[in-house]
């Protein structure tokens, strides 16, 4: 078992788990919405609509708003509601930084002791995420390349680090998945992520800050590039 839990999951701070079930899905599907470009920076989430979609009630779609809040997907705007978070460039520029740090210094605090069976579990769902991009199921796509690297994560030795590993991923759900939907660029992720694997089983430091580095650019380049934000 890991030794760090997936502190961060968007209902984790949720008092009743059993009352936000549908807030996640509706947080889930909209998070998905954002990340593939299917709700553009800036667009309304209209709450009527959002209820007549998912077949639920006011109450969940506030919760769910309050989950994509609290990982910086959406903004609340007076005399406008509730609209997808439109980043500036210099924010794109501070949250690509941050993330840079975390993936070097997350490297550095991984539990290599456990190597072998972080291999496994890497591997399995490795394979899960390359066999969706060949089948263009992008979701499925994402929840895998999810489930990869919070599974880095949750091996990391620091338990405040991982806290802001997960953090800063929900943060980047809207960059993150931009590169799935490029060819190319989703060819480039499945050798990255088969590189992070050996790099860990070999126990090599240095490469794998190089991989996990690199591997976190094409992404924001994309969203650079769709947003005009240089």
């Amino acid at each position: 078992m890991p030794r760090n839990q997936r502190v961060l999951s968007a209902s984790a701070t949720a008092p009743e788990a059993g009352k936000v079930r549908m807030a996640e899905v509706i947080y889930q599907a909209l998070r998905h919405d954002i990340a593939f470009g299917r709700l553009m920076p800036r667009q309304r989430l209209v709450e009527s609509d959002l209820c007549e979609r998912f077949g639920t009630t006011n109450h969940n779609v506030r919760q769910a708003f309050e989950l994509l809040d609290r990982v910086g997907l959406i903004e609340r705007k007076a005399n406008r509601g509730v609209e997808v978070k439109a980043m500036t460039a210099q924010e794109l520029t501070d949250l690509y930084e941050v993330r840079v740090m975390l993936q070097r210094e997350g490297a550095r605090f991984l539990d290599l002791d456990r190597r072998e069976e972080l291999v496994t579990r890497l591997t399995a769902v490795n394979a899960d995420y390359e066999k969706a991009l060949e089948e263009d199921r992008l979701e499925a796509a994402a929840e895998a390349n999810d489930a990869f690297h919070t599974m880095l994560f949750d091996y990391c030795r620091n338990a405040e680090l991982a806290k802001l590993q997960h953090s800063y991923w929900l943060n980047a759900s809207a960059i993150i998945s931009r590169a799935l939907t490029d060819k190319s660029l989703s060819q480039k992720s499945r050798e990255d992520h088969r590189a992070i694997i050996s790099a860990i089983a070999d126990g090599d430091v240095a490469r794998l800050i190089e991989v996990t580095v690199g591997h976190i650019s094409p992404a924001v380049d994309v969203y650079r590039r769709l947003y005009g934000l240089f």
